[in-house]
């Protein structure tokens, strides 16, 4: 069900029978995107500092008082939105959206906790930024989106964290954290017009959305490649990617077919020739990102630096193969199963059903039923694929990022 506040807050909730939980959270439409380069990683301090305490309740309380409710409380931002949201049993209602409510409403950002949470942010970007994995990543956005927010890492960078202060937290949450970007959303066993009416007592209070920065246009151009040495490595990690379609593209369900013939799955064509044909690689996937104006579709692996470029001329031997040679038989049959299976088992989880209920309202407006779903990947045909492989695999709109040993 779904329902629209005066102040512009959206409500979206999914009631799933033969379960005693429900998960419940408050997204705010800001992230990474929305930030300016002097406050990179805004967002995501912000929504650390939210849980260090309120009016009501210190740090201590809001984790004493979520644990001995037996919920699961946690937070996450992501380039296009922040979420707060928590995993309860149903007779908790009432307690757990006065917490959630009270940490998105009432946060004191305290300068000593301000302090210490930098340096707790600090060490998590330290953290990623030892990781090949993430960095090959964080580089490959830097290729596809040169000097755009949307590029910017989530965590933001140690030197610009060091410099927030608690005005600039106050002044960014003023700016963003209005009725016009609030989603509740929530999946499980619960009453619609019961959370209905706790999310007006209090979310009402919500301003109307400001003035803010215009969204910066995408550069033309992309940088072809970027490379990065780091000690204490023995592998050379690769991504290969390129800017595709936004979330609601009318290819959506033609290219998430295309992923999972790619590299989703064990059967997939780069897991069985990388792997199991030439034993170059111990992991390798195709991965998929939509954004609300764009998106993104690569492949990751990690190999020997001796085998560096032969690994990536298979790649791209794969992708001219299917352009070429099209589909082999039931090939498409098993991987729209394999989507399709996928996506049921996840909606096993209510966490993962509020999360596809929300980014549908972020993204589209609307709830998409499971049969509709479904049926959207039922009817993918062999020439939908084939055609967006012939669109999409020309090298030169690809960008390689590389971390490899020194």
């Amino acid at each position: 069900m779904k329902s629209c506040l005066g102040n512009g807050v959206r409500i979206v909730t999914e009631e799933v029978k033969g379960v005693r939980s429900v998960s419940l959270g408050v997204a705010f439409l800001t992230g990474s995107r929305h930030e300016k380069r002097r406050e990179s990683g805004i967002s995501h301090l912000v929504e650390h500092m939210l849980f260090k305490g309120t009016k009501k309740r210190d740090a201590f309380k809001i984790a004493v008082e979520s644990d001995s409710l037996g919920a699961e409380l946690n937070g996450f931002t992501a380039n296009e939105f922040t979420y707060y949201y928590a995993r309860f049993l149903d007779q908790h209602l009432e307690k757990i959206w006065d917490i959630l409510s009270d940490i998105v409403l009432n946060p004191l950002f305290k300068k000593d906790e301000l302090e210490r949470e930098k340096g707790v942010v600090i060490e998590e970007i330290r953290n990623s930024n030892d990781s090949p994995e993430e960095e090959v990543f964080r580089q490959l956005s830097e290729c596809l989106f040169p000097e755009h927010p949307i590029a910017y890492p989530i965590s933001g960078k140690e030197e610009v964290v060091k410099k927030l202060t608690r005005k600039d937290l106050l002044d960014f949450k003023k700016r963003r954290y209005c009725g016009e970007n609030a989603i509740v959303a929530a999946s499980g066993r619960l009453s619609f017009v019961k959370l209905k009416e706790l999310v007006e007592e209090s979310l009402l209070s919500l301003p109307n959305l400001k003035k803010d920065i215009t969204p910066a246009p995408f550069p033309q151009k992309i940088i072809k490649s970027k490379e990065k040495r780091k000690k204490d490595i023995s592998q050379v990690h690769i991504a290969v990617g390129r800017r595709t379609f936004k979330y609601d593209s009318p290819y959506r369900y033609s290219i998430l077919v295309l992923n999972t013939l790619l590299g989703n799955s064990m059967s997939s064509r780069l897991f069985q020739r990388l792997r199991e044909r030439e034993g170059l690689v111990y992991n390798v996937f195709s991965f998929l990102q939509f954004y609300n104006d764009t998106g993104t579709l690569g492949v990751y692996l990690a190999t020997s630096p001796s085998t560096k470029k032969k690994t990536i001329d298979i790649v791209f031997e794969e992708l001219e193969k299917l352009k070429r040679d099209g589909l082999m038989k039931k090939e498409l049959v098993n991987t729209k199963e394999h989507l399709k299976g996928g996506f049921i088992l996840g909606l096993e989880s209510t966490v993962n059903r509020m999360v596809r209920i929300l980014k549908e309202e972020i993204y589209l407006q609307r709830e998409v039923s499971i049969d509709e779903t479904l049926e959207a990947v039922d009817s993918v045909s062999e020439d939908d694929v084939v055609s967006l492989a012939r669109e999409l695999f020309d090298r030169d709109k690809f960008a390689i990022s590389a971390v490899e040993p020194e």
